[in-house]
């Protein structure tokens, strides 16, 4: 236990060698995010006609390039508002197809890639789909000082907005392909990605699995009570902002507020213990809310993303492959 701690404290000490230099703070009370339906918030206002897909190669039966296709919630950022995503098709059809949602700050999709990407791509022939957040990779604005700063910040609505594009975009790249693939679909998340597919599984029937692993779930928490958001909320409680008005203001995105729309049994939550960017307490909010659907909880703290990714392949592939057979 220990060790998991000091491990992830280490890692969360490098995290901040990156972070906002400038208060973030912003509230717009007329259209704060509050007493709001969730299932009109979060609708997707259209169908996606078509994807842009652009092939760059071609290696082992795969064709491998990159999506994209216009938000249909912009923000007004114009790097943000166009949805990118690395693509990785098998070129025989009626193939499952896999969308990977990153984690917060995360410079690219290395992590995610480890864990799942060669398993997938010489055994089992799925299509691959990585998806990026808001404000994220080739998503950030040029005012934006590292991947991410703003889409979860001290920006009360802008937060919210982000993790609406996130969810609304998400829901019509998972439409699409339900309407154009044969195959079936499939979600992992990772860390904060987890806590986006948890959000997507409450709002989108047309999932056939979910995997979210080391998820947060209600950020609120989050940010007032772990480390990674210990400068946010210094940012909000200096402009007047206490704990229980973060909740209010984001209760509307937390996936526990909701049961999920997809079966149960096609849901696998993993979690470690010892983490201390996402609290054991906050996870198991959520998997009782969803009436504890099938769960591993790891012996590591949040840098078991790593440590433990063999574990976290062979863990996943093997539910999924078992919901798959049925």
């Amino acid at each position: 236990m220990l060790l998991s701690k000091l491990i992830d404290y280490y890692a969360l000490y490098d995290l901040h060698k990156d972070r906002s230099k400038e208060n973030q703070y912003h509230i717009d009370f007329d259209h704060a995010p509050t007493n709001i339906d969730r299932d009109v918030f979060f609708e997707v206002p259209s169908s996606l006609a078509d994807i842009d897909l652009n092939i760059t190669s071609k290696e082992n039966g795969y064709s491998i390039g990159e999506f994209g296709f216009e938000s249909l919630r912009p923000s007004g950022d114009h790097p943000n508002d166009y949805v990118r995503g690395e693509s990785f098709l098998n070129e025989v059809g009626n193939k499952p197809n896999v969308i990977f949602v990153h984690g917060w700050r995360m410079k690219g999709f290395d992590r995610v890639k480890k864990i799942f990407h060669d398993s997938i791509m010489n055994n089992l022939g799925w299509n691959m789909y990585y998806y990026t957040l808001p404000y994220h990779l080739e998503r950030q604005p040029e005012a934006s000082l590292y991947s991410g700063e703003f889409m979860v910040s001290a920006n009360i609505n802008r937060t919210v907005e982000s993790t609406r594009q996130a969810i609304v975009d998400l829901r019509a790249l998972i439409q699409w392909m339900k309407n154009n693939k044969q195959g079936p679909v499939i979600i992992i998340g990772v860390s904060l990605g987890g806590f986006i597919s948890n959000l997507v599984a409450t709002l989108e029937s047309e999932i056939d699995a979910l995997v979210s692993i080391f998820y947060s779930n209600r950020l609120s928490y989050s940010i007032w009570n772990t480390i990674p958001g210990k400068y946010i909320r210094r940012d909000l409680e200096s402009h007047g902002v206490n704990y229980n008005d973060l909740v209010k203001y984001w209760e509307l995105v937390e996936p526990n507020q909701a049961l999920p729309k997809i079966n149960k049994e096609n849901i696998l939550l993993i979690s470690a213990k010892h983490d201390q960017y996402v609290h054991i307490q906050d996870a198991d909010l959520l998997w009782e809310s969803w009436g504890k659907p099938t769960r591993y909880v790891y012996n590591c703290g949040h840098a078991g993303i790593v440590l433990k990714r063999k574990k976290i392949e062979k863990d996943t592939i093997s539910f999924l492959q078992n919901k798959l057979k049925r």
